[in-house]
């Protein structure tokens, strides 16, 4: 007789998985039973469910433990940053009561917006995501006229598809405008703990592809797509503060906030 079969998912799964990591991250010869490579849930980081898909944030490591993602040593980073600001923290005798710190992040993500059609003309587009070749216009962001102008409605309407996406995501938006370079823009959400916030930033970028394809457009994150004008930045503004809301860049209007500053901008 045939067994009866239903999809499961066992609860451990979601906490650590495995594949086959002899390819990463570059590949060669290994030994079979250390081939392996290990995703853990980065706890710190909320889940979140996209187009019927379960999101688990997740560290990637080697059967040694050593790092092959950009996750991990980022959340070393905090972890050492906590460490030694609570050394610091009581070696200058502020924040007594100070049991952990973070390391907060807030992004601002430039891009362009251009209409796919001319995007899918462009090889060079395509395939780099920058021109390779063509000619400078005769008349390009003189004057900054594209910044203090109104945003176009096309583009208007992506950012606020956009925007309402990544609130139900639970990443809200606090900032959407042009830019100086023509067809250039920025979307930046509000700050977050740093590791939480480079997820969000990651998954900004395919939000904003995906709802782009929607409506025709074409969304280039490329630093520099066009020669003669600006290129597009991802502004980091970095901080560091404590759970009792102490701001270790932050100057205050007191002796201790103004030690705290001071010590903060010199250790770390």
């Amino acid at each position: 007789t045939t067994k009866p079969m239903k999809a499961t998912l066992p609860s451990d799964r979601l906490f650590q998985g495995e594949t086959d990591g002899s390819s990463f991250p570059n590949g060669g010869l290994r030994v079979t039973h250390s081939a392996a490579a290990f995703t853990t849930w980065d706890r710190s980081s909320p889940p979140f469910v996209l187009n019927k898909t379960l999101y688990i944030p997740c560290a990637f490591i080697t059967h040694f433990g050593k790092c092959i993602d950009e996750k991990t040593p980022l959340l070393r980073s905090m972890d050492a940053v906590k460490k030694e600001g609570l050394r610091l923290l009581k070696a200058s005798g502020l924040g007594k009561d100070v049991q952990t710190i973070y390391s907060y992040l807030g992004w601002e993500q430039e891009f362009f917006v251009i209409k796919a059609e001319h995007y899918k003309a462009r090889p060079d587009l395509v395939n780099t995501g920058r021109t390779l070749f063509g000619k400078l216009p005769t008349r390009h962001q003189q004057g900054d006229l594209n910044y203090f102008a109104p945003v176009p409605g096309n583009v208007q309407l992506l950012l606020d598809r956009v925007q309402a996406v990544m609130l139900r995501l639970g990443c809200p938006m606090a900032v959407k405008h042009n830019e100086v370079a023509p067809g250039q823009h920025e979307m930046s959400p509000v700050f977050r703990v740093a590791n939480v916030s480079c997820d969000t930033n990651v998954l900004f970028m395919e939000v904003m592809n995906r709802e782009a394809a929607k409506m025709g457009l074409q969304v280039l994150f490329h630093e520099k797509p066009f020669a003669g004008i600006n290129g597009s930045g991802k502004h980091a503004n970095w901080s560091v503060g404590t759970d009792t809301g102490l701001n270790f860049f932050y100057p205050g209007k007191t002796e201790e906030g103004a030690k705290l500053f001071v010590t903060g901008i010199a250790c770390l």
